[in-house]
């Protein structure tokens, strides 16, 4: 009972009243529960600290003791998670500690399992943001298509970068010709799932962030970053386990049923929950001009992709129909000029004698040769010998951390801010994916439109908010 010398506010009746129904009303708003935090570090969904909350493939370890976070990888090694950035789907973690001995180059990982070894049936992979290490390797290694040269970088980040004690530098150094130091660049087949050591390989391995060769080795960031491919809905067996704007339904050819969202509604991995559809026009118009010829250009460039595919999917064209299809796509182009016929010779020196370690697959109109868009030509006779392709001119680019070099500058302006810098840099991750070496490994042509769409969708995310501060 309520007395008058008692305010109805601060009656425990009432009190414990309104939180019930705030409770009650939280889980009605989201979909799937998010995992508490672990210590400092937030765990945004669908990453899962127990099977209680988040996707359960998505695991993450957080230790009770310590209250530290850590990603388990296959064969028994763990890495320390040092922070998450959930709006990009990426986590940064801590490298394999040394073995405890001073005078010794070899990382636990070695010890453990050989190295870092990722399950490729599991939504993680490494991303093209590592530059990697490799320490106390064989001389064989000076055959592999890697840089281990007196002058890679692998000996900068020893003599100068102070992650290393002295007496382990030396060991690590090694002779040039006997025990050689090698730098790559992780995320292509098979470094997007694997960093291997092996006793007749490499003992030990480092890797550092956004490597810039101009800064000097101690400002170099070391952490080793891996990505997550975006969660599908949730899996049920009944209504009782959907809530919000969602029903169990059937999906797809599994046979497992998912809380889809209702008409009206679309599925938002982030949150992990069913948001309203909203029009973005307001928002779209205050982008702006560099970041609008970006998303307008990658957009196309996945439109072309998928009109592609359609035409190589189509039964009811034969072969003369393809011909010349083929033909009106190189006679076309926004200016009304004819674009120019390459001959023979031509082509054949840009493919290296259509070499079978350029070709990125089979498509309706033969063969395709690597190709990326940088408003530069795809075959262009005016670089040197060995940047005629523009694919292998911008990979190699990529591999020595200069990538910015390579985009159109009208893109990017004169001073690009941080957010524009980290649009391009997830835009060209894409574009390398889907130069892949194996077809299997490159995204279908659906994932691609639904990556550019979620790219473009968090960009106007991010203006509407800043807009809004």
């Amino acid at each position: 009972m309520i007395t008058a010398d008692q305010p109805f506010a601060t009656h425990p009746n009432f009190i414990v009243s309104c939180f019930c129904f705030l409770l009650l009303l939280s889980c009605f708003c989201s979909s799937q529960k998010t995992c508490p935090n672990c210590g400092s570090i937030q765990v945004p969904y669908p990453l899962s600290t127990h099977s209680t909350c988040g996707d359960p493939n998505y695991h993450l370890r957080c230790d009770s003791h310590s209250q530290k976070l850590y990603f388990d990888a296959m064969n028994g090694s763990s890495y320390l998670v040092l922070r998450i950035m959930g709006s990009f789907q990426r986590m940064v973690v801590q490298p394999s500690p040394w073995v405890p001995a001073s005078s010794a180059c070899v990382t636990q990982d070695m010890v453990v399992s050989e190295g870092l070894r990722l399950n490729q049936t599991l939504p993680f992979n490494l991303t093209f943001s590592n530059t990697i290490f490799l320490y106390n390797c064989s001389p064989r290694l000076l055959l592999a298509p890697l840089n281990c040269t007196p002058s890679s970088l692998c000996h900068r980040y020893l003599e100068s970068s102070g992650h290393v004690d002295k007496n382990r530098a030396l060991k690590c150094a090694g002779s040039p010709d006997l025990s050689p130091c090698c730098t790559f660049v992780a995320g292509g087949m098979p470094s997007a799932y694997r960093i291997r050591l092996h006793d007749s390989g490499c003992k030990a391995f480092r890797s550092i962030l956004n490597l810039d060769p101009e800064k000097p080795a101690s400002q170099w960031e070391e952490g080793l970053e891996i990505q997550w491919a975006s969660p599908p809905e949730p899996i049920c067996n009944s209504k009782l386990d959907c809530s919000g704007p969602s029903k169990c339904s059937p999906a797809g050819r599994s046979g497992l049923s998912r809380c889809l969202c209702n008409r009206g509604y679309y599925w938002d991995h982030v949150r992990g929950t069913c948001l309203r559809n909203k029009h973005k026009s307001k928002a779209a118009g205050l982008l702006g001009l560099e970041v609008s010829i970006g998303v307008i250009c990658f957009i196309s460039f996945g439109a072309i992709i998928v009109l592609i595919t359609v035409r190589k999917s189509s039964k009811r064209f034969n072969q003369a129909k393809l011909d010349k299809a083929r033909e009106d796509m190189l006679k076309s182009s926004d200016s009304g000029k004819n674009a120019r016929m390459f001959q023979l010779k031509e082509v054949k020196k840009a493919t290296n004698g259509f070499s079978q370690d350029r070709i990125l697959g089979s498509g309706g109109f033969g063969e395709v040769y690597k190709e990326l868009l940088t408003s530069q030509k795809a075959i262009d006779f005016s670089r040197d010998q060995d940047d005629v392709n523009l694919a292998i001119y911008v990979s190699q680019a990529a591999k020595k951390g200069a990538i910015m070099e390579v985009v159109d500058q009208r893109l990017i302006g004169t001073e690009p801010s941080s957010d524009v810098l980290s649009s391009v840099e997830l835009f060209s991750e894409l574009a390398f994916a889907c130069l892949r070496e194996k077809k299997a490994d490159r995204p279908s042509m659906r994932e691609v439109v639904q990556q550019l769409e979620r790219m473009v969708k968090l960009e106007l995310e991010e203006i509407s908010q800043g807009s809004e501060l």
